[in-house]
């Protein structure tokens, strides 16, 4: 059976030679998290989904935007700038580099397990796939047209003023209570008083959105210039 911890390891090496940085937050939603700046503020991560119905079956999915958070498609965002890796293989690939049950006529989808060989084929996936991601029709064009990637991008570029004010008259009631993966409380402080002053929505789950997000895009960043 594969775990989290495991396959984060069989996968981070390789990944990390494609230019990935792995991301260490338990806020995305994914089995892992891999991410890397494009071009223009554009995000690309790559998160890994372990099978809830299979014991050793795994398999990735990309999101590209200006903000980490991995599978947002609503509102305006591009629905395809989240898809799985796996659908971007042609027919002859998906042969080589997946079990036969995702090689009949018509399946996008693919998962790999946790034999030596079948990591071998996913980042080898990775390798082939993701130019072909990043090259679909006007993708990179409607994300920068999309209204809702915009307002994310506000929000985190709000938070990164804000994180340098220290307001200590604001009283604060959607701060999270226990640690969420080592983030600081200072950035869901500052993510809290954002939204607060831009009206946006406010309660326990926006804020740690969108501090998880700054605090990613962060982690990126500083692994860029270090």
């Amino acid at each position: 059976m594969i775990n989290k911890s495991r396959l984060i390891k069989e996968a981070k090496g390789e990944l990390s030679k494609l230019g990935y940085t792995q991301i260490k937050d338990s806020v995305n939603g994914s089995d892992g998290l891999f991410a890397k700046l494009v071009a223009n503020d554009l995000y690309l991560t790559l998160g890994l989904i372990i099978s809830r119905f299979y014991d050793a079956k795994f398999t990735a999915s990309y999101y590209l935007s200006k903000s980490t958070i991995w599978s947002a498609v609503w509102g305006d965002i591009p629905r395809d700038c989240y898809s799985r890796v796996s659908a971007h293989l042609t027919k002859e690939e998906r042969y080589t580099l997946l079990s036969e049950e995702y090689t009949h006529e018509g399946v996008v989808d693919g998962w790999w397990d946790d034999s030596g060989d079948s990591i071998t084929g996913f980042i080898t996936t990775i390798k082939i796939t993701e130019s072909r991601f990043l090259g679909q029709l006007d993708l990179i064009d409607r994300i920068e047209k999309s209204v809702e990637v915009s307002h994310l991008k506000y929000l985190s570029s709000q938070l990164f003023k804000e994180i340098q004010n220290d307001e200590e008259e604001f009283i604060y009631h959607f701060i999270p209570l226990k640690n969420i993966a080592n983030i600081p409380s200072i950035w869901f402080k500052a993510a809290e008083r954002v939204l607060f002053k831009e009206k946006s929505i406010l309660n326990v789950n926006t804020v740690k959105r969108l501090a998880a997000d700054a605090w990613r895009q962060k982690c990126i960043e500083d692994t860029l210039s270090s």
